[in-house]
């Protein structure tokens, strides 16, 4: 019975980190992390896969004036 426990309990932490996990790679959240990123360039216009990609390649970067320029680059050349 303990070993039944202890699975369940593993398998809901599981699902759970992999649930919440999911709201990182969404269209909407990469837009708003973009616009607290580099606020002056208008993210609002890319499309949920334009903007997972932008901020994965922005997470990349080391230091916030780095991160904010490649943003602002790869931000204008999907408009």
């Amino acid at each position: 019975m303990k070993k039944l426990i202890i699975l369940t309990a593993a398998a809901v932490t599981a699902f759970a980190g992999v649930a919440s996990a999911q709201g990182y790679k969404t269209g909407d959240f990469a837009r708003a992390a973009l616009e607290r990123i580099a606020p002056e360039a208008d993210a609002s216009g890319l499309t949920n896969a334009e903007a997972v990609a932008i901020y994965n390649q922005v997470q990349d970067e080391t230091g916030a004036g780095n991160a904010k320029s490649k943003a602002e680059s790869l931000i204008r050349s999907y408009q």
